[in-house]
């Protein structure tokens, strides 16, 4: 497969689309499947107490994968750099610098002549 030949700035929005989508897709799948598991499976009502502890425990899982998938596209889409060191958190980066602008700018003398009779 060839990619078309895009600036980097789009093609990482583009893998970000790709993988926000994806992403969405199978953690909204996962809290799907959790929640139709502990509710209609034939739990006993004894049960009831852990059922609802799993449940909750599965979906905070959930919500944390959104929560990466969410940060990891903010990293993929702007450039960024995070480093961790002994100093502290240093993290820089931001919007690629613009282009630069290039102007023209032309001059026409306009000269005055005699007229001939």
């Amino acid at each position: 497969m060839n990619l078309p030949a895009w600036p980097a700035r789009d093609l990482r929005a583009f893998i970000a689309l790709a993988a926000s989508v994806g992403g969405s897709i199978a953690l909204t799948g996962f809290a799907a499947a959790v929640v139709a598991i502990l509710w209609l499976g034939e739990w006993p009502v004894s049960t009831a107490e852990l059922r609802i502890g799993l449940l909750g425990k599965a979906l905070m899982l959930s919500l944390a994968g959104s929560l990466l998938v969410l940060i990891s596209l903010g990293l993929a889409i702007n450039k960024r750099s995070v480093k961790l060191s002994r100093d502290g958190l240093d993290v820089s980066g931001g919007d690629e610098p613009a282009q630069p602008v290039i102007t023209t700018t032309t001059t026409t003398a306009v000269t005055a002549q005699e007229a001939k009779p």
